[in-house]
């Protein structure tokens, strides 16, 4: 059973979701592949960043058994995790990274927080 997980980004927007998605300044250019549990349904985040800190596609998100991960598409500026009481850790490319509840995840001059519904 999907578990909702509750992304909230530092430019304001807000995305519950129980599935997989793209985020970057431009998505749909992503073609989803093994990395996406179920490629056909994919959401994709749109983030304004005139600065372009932000890759294209910069990371790709989903969860298996209940648990949230993020996997940096190879962006120029990477993608970090915050963990609560932990400390930062940097993102391997192509790699699927849980984040935990209450973590952070930055990627270019963006972050968001994740949470658990």
């Amino acid at each position: 059973m999907a578990v909702t997980f509750v992304l909230d980004f530092s430019d304001g927007q807000h995305l519950e979701t129980s599935g997989n998605g793209v985020i970057g300044r431009n998505p749909a250019v992503h073609t989803p592949g093994t990395e996406m549990e179920d490629p056909a349904h994919v959401e994709l985040v749109t983030i304004e960043d005139g600065a372009k800190s932000v890759s294209r596609a910069h990371l790709a998100f989903g969860q298996y058994d209940g648990v949230f991960w993020v996997m940096d598409l190879g962006s120029a500026n990477g993608t970090t995790i915050t963990y609560p009481g932990e400390g930062t850790f940097a993102c391997d490319p192509s790699t699927r990274h849980e984040v935990d509840p209450g973590s952070v995840v930055r990627f270019g001059a963006v972050s968001f927080t994740l949470s658990q519904r």
